[in-house]
């Protein structure tokens, strides 16, 4: 696979949103979403909390990085090239003299990620600096997310070694996982041996949830010890290079009984009917009913609590949306990354999910995750 030059990689992503600002009749963006800010200049820096690392003035020709003096050297590494300004006070005043200073008309923020408060602030400071010439603000919705959604070989590349690296995790886990482990030390031997194959990171808080507890989709690991006989879900994904793996297995530590391999086997045929029948094209919506359909006609539809599969990338939940309530209008596309994540849940007793990550090519998917599908693990 050829690599682009970094600096080309930059410089189309933003052509691609000047066209879609120029659609929506703005003349420039404030881009505040971290994600966003680093798929649009390379910039890693991030903060915790409302996130201080800065943000992007992105103008028809220009492209300015407004950050603090703890990222200004890492900002020169990072981003070569690109117009840094170094925040001095409250960041409302910089912003508005970087904008005033574009002598530009019509600005777009992103409405989820700007505060009410600094929207009301960086208004007042506007009005300060442009005097009569003031610039107006444009809330602005999924403009930059939606450019994110097909990804490039680059982007594609990072996604396959973050699964690669789950996939190696797994496979240790089925010769690690054995009975009294707790769910959190099993969550936490996922987190070590992860580091130790190379991930940036987790993607998200892994979850370990045995016998009852996985009932819970989104269940927290907890001091439960693992038995033998009941399901263990296990839902994890390295970060690498920024990009994200979802992974969700669920096994059983020696031989499950009737009832729990019949719903395992269940949710087995939905993925895998799901996975069959996705290509380019198909819209969210009747990819979920694709999986949605089979658990339905197995008895099982009202314990299929949440949507069948969603983008990922630079976030663990991107567009698109694989779900009910998903628009006919969004489709997908090569280049998308998706998973495929069916999944059934009884109270009192567990639940099982199994879930891979894909890549959506011309003609269906690339299924990258290559863990096996085993329910018992023998013991």
């Amino acid at each position: 696979m050829s690599v682009a030059h970094p600096v080309t990689i930059y410089t189309d992503r933003v052509e691609r949103l000047r066209a879609a600002l120029h659609a929506q009749n703005l003349d420039a963006i404030l881009v505040t979403n971290p994600e966003n800010r680093r798929y649009l200049s390379g910039f890693t820096g991030h903060d915790s909390g409302a996130d201080s690392a800065g943000a992007l003035v992105i103008t028809g020709d220009a492209v300015t990085l407004i950050t603090d003096g703890r990222y200004i050297e890492q900002a020169a590494t990072e981003c070569p090239g690109l117009r840094v300004v170094k925040r001095d006070g409250q960041f409302a005043s910089t912003a508005a003299t970087a904008i005033a200073e574009a002598g530009i008309d019509r600005l777009g923020f992103e409405a989820t990620h700007v505060t009410v408060a600094l929207r009301d602030d960086l208004d007042a400071a506007l009005a300060e600096k442009a005097g009569q010439g003031r610039v107006s603000l444009a809330a602005t919705r999924n403009l930059i997310e939606s450019l994110r959604a097909v990804k490039d070989g680059d982007e594609i590349a990072a996604i396959e070694r973050a699964v690669a690296i789950t996939d190696e995790t797994f496979t240790y886990l089925c010769g690690y996982l054995r009975p009294g482990l707790t769910e959190r030390e099993v969550a936490h031997e996922i987190e070590r041996y992860m580091r130790e194959k190379g991930a940036d990171g987790m993607a998200f808080a892994p979850i370990v949830a045995s016998g009852p507890n996985a009932a819970l989709p989104h269940a927290v690991p907890t001091e439960r010890a693992i038995q033998l006989g009941e399901p263990i879900t296990i839902d994890m994904g390295a970060r690498y290079n920024g990009y994200c793996a979802d992974m969700t297995r669920t096994v059983c530590l020696g031989e499950p009984g009737p009832e729990a391999q019949a719903i395992y086997d269940a949710v087995l045929r939905a993925q895998e009917a799901c996975e069959a029948e996705l290509a380019p094209g198909m819209s969210g919506k009747a990819a979920d009913a694709a999986a949605r359909e089979v658990l339905e006609a197995s008895g099982y539809g009202e314990q299929f609590l949440h949507s069948t599969g969603h983008g990922l990338g630079l976030e663990i939940h991107e567009d698109p949306r694989l779900s009910k309530h998903a628009t006919e209008e969004q489709k997908l596309e090569p280049g998308m990354a998706i998973t495929i994540e069916p999944g059934v849940y009884v109270a009192g007793w567990g639940g099982v999910r199994i879930e891979d990550t894909a890549i959506v090519t011309a003609d269906g998917i690339r299924v990258l995750t290559t863990s096996h599908k085993r329910f018992g693990l023998p013991r």
